[in-house]
């Protein structure tokens, strides 16, 4: 029974602290509650402005307090983690057709783009196949970059600032995020297809270059192909999306 009340209690205090409208709760201080409030408030606005930053950017300050105000009265979080909190903002705005995801067609992208990279730089480590950083670019089997994701996007906010983005920029694009293995940060990679089929190929396979490069010519001749496929290797290397050779 005094489960049950204690759960009653703390059930009314998330509500209070959601909707602002206090029910009277033992052992409560209605006259200094408001401060715990303001601060479950500030805890709940600060992490999604540290998750959203851009998106931060984009919208008027008086956009962003109202979403705010509405996901924080509105939706129960399910996460008991403070980190993953923001990952529900994306999908509550979608579920209650959000009038700002209108007037940003962009802004569900920025908010995926985003989010990825915050559960991309959380992630736990994967288990990574023994390479070397030094080998023949045209011989030897490549190793990927495990701790990668990849997004499809309807508008290029990887690529452009996304105030800047209009109706004109609607298309289909792919980036890819890895976390780079020192360091720890997330890198961002515009991705066509050939770069898509050979990550996919990559991640399921061991290939080298004459393997890869088979992709590439179903998108260019064979002499552009090579070109391309060397410039994309030689990137990849360089930022740790592929991380080097089979050993």
């Amino acid at each position: 029974m005094q489960l049950l009340k204690t759960h009653k209690y703390q059930s009314n205090l998330a509500q209070y602290c959601r909707s602002g409208n206090y029910i009277s709760i033992p052992g409560v201080n209605e006259k200094r509650v408001d401060r715990y409030r303001n601060l479950i408030y500030s805890i709940v606005d600060d992490s999604l402005q540290s998750a959203f930053p851009l998106t931060y950017d984009l919208l008027e300050k008086h956009e962003w307090n109202n979403m705010v105000d509405n996901f924080f009265s509105s939706h129960k979080c399910q996460s008991p983690l403070v980190w993953k909190m923001p990952k529900e903002l994306p999908n509550y705005l979608q579920e209650a057709n959000y009038p700002l995801l209108h007037k940003y067609p962009q802004l569900k992208d920025l908010l995926l783009l985003e989010w990825f990279e915050v559960e991309i730089y959380m992630m736990e480590d994967k288990e990574v196949e023994i390479h070397v950083t030094t080998g023949t670019l045209s011989t030897d089997n490549f190793v990927i970059n495990p701790e990668l994701t990849i997004i499809p996007l309807s508008y290029p906010v990887h690529l452009k600032n996304a105030s800047n983005i209009t109706d004109k920029d609607a298309g289909q694009y792919f980036v890819s995020l890895h976390r780079e293995p020192k360091t720890g940060k997330v890198l961002f990679t515009d991705i066509k297809y050939p770069h898509l089929e050979i990550l996919e190929k990559l991640a399921n396979e061991k290939a080298d270059f004459k393997a890869l490069l088979e992709i590439f010519k179903k998108y260019a001749s064979e002499e552009n192909a090579i070109i391309a496929l060397r410039q994309f290797l030689k990137a990849a290397l360089n930022s740790k999306l592929i991380l080097g050779f089979t050993k």
